[in-house]
């Protein structure tokens, strides 16, 4: 997403002392601010949304010469896979904004920009009027942190601002009803000109807690700058970089692959990292994935996760720490680079043919014959299915109508022989019927070992 707008909000926190005296009434003591800070919030918020605002060049990236690189913050690119680009086109990074003619980025180096900070907001009027009222009551709330207050909130314009931000415990002080602050709940609301039936029945904006997206100062000057960039993803380079030099991983590749990862030395499985992170990312996609997904433990437990060359190919297929160990990972993964095609169902049907047969589940495969879920049918332009072994499509089966052919023989016999015929050349209705279900099951027989003699020729048929 694109910000539209970069706000700002005061912060402040109280510590406020609401004591018992020798009556065991509640008073107000000593009052102090513990933090006060300009929180710069991004205009829309929301947890789970992106919100670093950058916007990627989607253009396929062609190195120029002499160009300068500059990478964010949480980029992994490893720069040694510029070697080649630096000899070939004399490109240089640079840690110079101002020089760079290309910035690297990502989510995560986005997402470094801004920070999710739980807080609370107060509405303005209530907070002042809450100020006011420690003032009246603590003898211990000195000018000291009275102009702390006034020095965040210089260039704000207290009547046009409609929140402050604040931390719970602040929170709860501003809360005029509350009857756990003593006096401070009356003096706030002689503070506002209500009383208590009034405020409950006012359209005062209420306090409230917000998950808010914010920007240090320094990032927001780093984000002004970047944001005017040719900013391009870092797998957009990393196509680049490992590209025609990169190891292709290819059917008998991956063979061995797998033969590395299933044996118990430890280093075999250190050797099959560092191939997978040397690979050609997209055109081993495939096969990169599946290895993913069979061998997830020792992949997992090896200390080359955490190499920057591997963690630089987790990134680009957009894993997170633990490898996803269900098949629908390995399609999402294929759908996103376009690399779904038929070629790649039929592997990874052929390699898990056991748990679909077994009705295995998943998001992108229908076990109706197995075909493609409609859903996603859109982004491949083919139809594809796929007839498994305990599949039948009975539109391909000769159906007998038992039924029909009973009745036109016993109607047949009936009608057909000559009445004045002797009885021994009449055929025996009973023995008719029994010959022809024979017959028929005969027929079933023929059909059935034709069905599987076609099985144990091709054990998948595709139509």
């Amino acid at each position: 997403m694109s910000i539209t707008s970069i706000t700002k909000l005061p912060f402040i926190s109280l510590d406020v002392d609401i004591e018992k005296d020798d009556y065991n009434k509640l008073t107000v003591g000593d009052v102090q601010v513990s933090n006060t800070e300009i929180l710069n919030v991004v205009s829309k918020k929301s947890y789970n949304e992106k919100v670093h605002g950058l916007n990627f060049n989607t253009a396929e990236w062609t190195p120029q010469m002499k160009d300068k690189i500059y990478f964010m913050k949480g980029c992994t690119v490893p720069r040694i896979k510029l070697k080649d680009l630096s000899v070939k086109y004399k490109i240089r990074t640079t840690t110079d904004l101002d020089t760079a003619t290309v910035v690297v980025g990502s989510d995560r180096a986005g997402e470094k920009l801004f920070k999710n900070t739980w807080t609370h907001t107060v509405p303005a009027k209530i907070f002042f009027a809450t100020i006011e009222a420690l003032k009246e009551l603590s003898p211990d709330f000195d000018n000291y942190y009275a102009n702390q207050i006034d020095d965040i909130l210089e260039g704000f314009d207290r009547d046009e601002l409609t929140y402050i931000a604040v931390d719970w415990p602040t929170a709860r002080w501003c809360q005029p009803t509350n009857s756990n602050n003593g006096p401070l709940g009356d003096v706030i609301l002689k503070k506002l000109g209500l009383t208590k039936d009034q405020f409950k029945a006012s359209k005062l904006p209420t306090n409230s807690n917000d998950n808010l997206w914010t920007i240090s100062d320094d990032n927001l000057e780093i984000y002004d700058q970047v944001k005017t960039k040719n900013i391009i993803e870092q797998n957009a380079l990393l196509e680049v970089v490992n590209g025609d030099d990169s190891v292709l991983i290819d059917l008998d590749t991956y063979q061995n692959l797998r033969n590395m990862f299933k044996s118990s030395d430890t280093d075999n499985h250190i050797m099959a990292m560092e191939i997978m992170a040397n690979a050609n990312y997209l055109e081993s996609l495939l096969h990169l994935e599946m290895l993913f997904f069979h061998h997830s433990v020792q992949i997992d437990n090896s200390r080359t996760r955490n190499h920057v060359n591997f963690k630089s190919l987790k990134n680009y297929l957009g894993r997170g720490s633990y490898s996803n160990t269900h098949i629908d990972g390995v399609f999402s993964s294929l759908i996103s680079f376009g690399k779904l095609d038929p070629a790649a169902l039929n592997f990874i049907m052929e390699d898990q043919k056991e748990y679909f047969v077994s009705n295995g589940y998943s998001n992108y495969i229908k076990p109706s014959a197995y075909g493609i879920n409609p859903e996603y049918q859109p982004q491949l332009n083919y139809n594809w299915i796929h007839k498994t072994e305990a599949f039948v499509d009975k539109t391909t089966v000769p159906q007998v109508e038992e039924e029909e052919v009973v009745e036109d023989t016993v109607e047949e016999v009936t009608v057909c022989e000559p009445v004045t015929a002797k009885t021994g050349s009449l055929a025996d209705p009973e023995t008719k019927e029994t010959e022809v279900e024979t017959e028929e099951e005969a027929t079933e027989e023929v059909l059935i070992a034709e069905q599987k003699e076609e099985k144990n020729e091709e054990e998948f048929d595709w139509f």
